[in-house]
């Protein structure tokens, strides 16, 4: 594979229904290029996905120029006395990518908190045209999530590509394709929509270290890394089916068990890889039903950490 990495920013148009996770990302580009380039291309761009060998790899959505901290334990950012001092510092949330060379025991001295962006819960009415009203079931009203993005707002997601399989010009016209249309839930209502700004090659700061940070939901793969050094969230994805699929009398995909975004992992051989994890589903382990052939990204892009393991 000729894994390159590029960052791409986004500028938000619209408020969200669905978070920018890299997984659900991924999924929703590849109804994109099953759209723009066919079904027969996208068939060749998914052989040997389930075998570590994708064409595509993406990042969440994170505040442009910041990374997310790490899942570790307090001490290992340097927390070790005051608990007040460690429930304030828990707020800041986000290193400045330029400073992800630093040791990681020194980041909250530039850490900083979430950018400006509003959750919302919002109830949402579905109307019974027989009745002219709300009522039960279906037709119950129902709360909903929505994040507002200020105006000034910046969005970088990190993508890796198999550049023999799948131009870097492809997956800016997909990419291009999802923020037009709109990204996730209640796309069809004018929510998710962005703009592809700039396109940068990515580079990150090259260590011996066997530690890295993941930057989007993934599987992991246990012969690859200690699992002692490891420090992480579970996360259970209840996915459905996009696109046409998601009109079909089976649009849910069974659930999966993954590690959150952030997860710290600790590779038995030293050198970081481009993207660590597992391809999920296809057709020796469907995920769906309704579409055997179907997968899920548990791959993520992860990111050197100089990192030292000690209580």
């Amino acid at each position: 594979m000729q894994a390159q990495t590029c960052r791409f920013t986004l500028q938000p148009r619209s408020a969200f229904g669905t978070a920018l996770a890299g997984d659900t990302l991924f999924g929703q580009l590849c109804w994109a290029i099953r759209e723009r380039f066919g079904e027969a291309r996208l068939t060749a761009l998914l052989a040997g996905y389930t075998r570590g060998q994708p064409f595509l790899v993406v990042s969440d959505a994170f505040p442009a120029g910041l990374l997310p901290r790490p899942s570790v334990p307090d001490f290992l950012l340097g927390l070790d006395v005051d608990p007040a001092q460690r429930k304030q510092a828990r707020q800041r949330t986000w290193l400045p990518a330029a400073d992800i060379g630093r040791p990681l025991r020194e980041w909250l001295e530039r850490a900083t908190a979430a950018p400006h962006q509003r959750h919302d819960v919002l109830t949402q009415n579905t109307i019974n045209r027989l009745t002219g009203t709300t009522g039960t079931g279906p037709f119950a009203p129902r709360q909903v999530a929505r994040t507002t993005f200020a105006a000034e707002t910046r969005l970088d997601v990190y993508c890796i590509i198999d550049a023999t399989r799948f131009a870097l010009d492809e997956l800016a016209q997909v990419l291009g394709d999802v923020g037009h249309t709109g990204f996730g839930r209640d796309s069809s209502t004018g929510l998710g929509k962005f703009d592809l700004l700039v396109r940068t090659e990515q580079t990150w700061p090259h260590t011996a270290s066997r530690h890295a940070l993941s930057l989007a939901p993934c599987a992991p793969d246990p012969t690859r890394t200690e699992a002692s050094a490891c420090f992480y969230q579970p996360l259970t994805r209840f996915g459905r089916h996009g696109n046409l699929a998601a009109l079909t009398a089976r649009p849910y995909k069974r659930p999966v068990l993954m590690m959150r975004t952030a997860a710290f992992l600790t590779l038995r051989e030293p050198g970081i890889p481009p993207f660590f994890g597992s391809g999920l589903g296809g057709i020796d382990a469907p995920i769906s039903a309704a579409i055997p052939a179907t997968v899920h990204q548990g791959y993520a892009p992860l990111v050197p950490l100089d990192a030292e393991l000690r209580p």
